[in-house]
């Protein structure tokens, strides 16, 4: 289950090409665990906050906001494991 995984990630953290006249997009994808399904979610955001641009993390962190860009697609697929909740999660961030 873990190669799948980091498949995953792999396939989806490439940059897409943006959908509209000057829009510049990119998708990325996560995969956190934590002690619930929320706080997994919000770790995996984080780290797709961090590969899109590490100046946006501080404010992520502060506010939960992606400063800056438009978040579409967010979508979390979450199962229970042996250290709480995992979610394989992936966004589109446009700025």
């Amino acid at each position: 289950m873990r190669i799948a995984t980091g498949i995953f990630i792999l396939a989806v953290a490439v940059a897409l090409p943006a959908s509209g006249a000057g829009a510049a997009c990119v998708t990325k994808g996560a995969v956190a665990t934590s002690g619930t399904a929320a706080s997994a979610k919000w770790f995996a955001m984080e780290t797709m906050v961090q590969a899109v641009d590490w100046g946006l993390w501080p404010g992520y962190v502060a506010t939960s906001k992606v400063a800056g860009y438009k978040v579409t697609g967010e979508h979390y697929k979450c199962h229970p494991d042996a250290g709480g909740v995992t979610c394989q999660a992936q966004a589109t961030f446009c700025k």
